[in-house]
């Protein structure tokens, strides 16, 4: 279902992104993924996030940065 809440899913881990996205996508989330910092922050960029999924263990940023 398209048209619901906007996450941006964050993590270097693909498995966490195949279990975690179609979960979030399933229950009406319009779901985006980013797999490193620097992808999440033009991500945000893009197009804000209602809601950001972050790993804090990015390989290129610090999540809590």
């Amino acid at each position: 279902m398209s048209g619901g809440s906007r996450i941006l899913l964050v993590d270097d881990e693909s498995s966490i992104q195949r279990a975690v996205g179609p979960l979030l996508k399933s229950r009406g989330y319009d779901v985006e993924s980013a797999t490193s910092g620097a992808a999440a922050l033009a991500a945000v960029t893009a197009r804000p996030p209602d809601l950001i999924v972050l790993d804090l263990g990015l390989p290129d940023l610090d999540g809590t940065e």
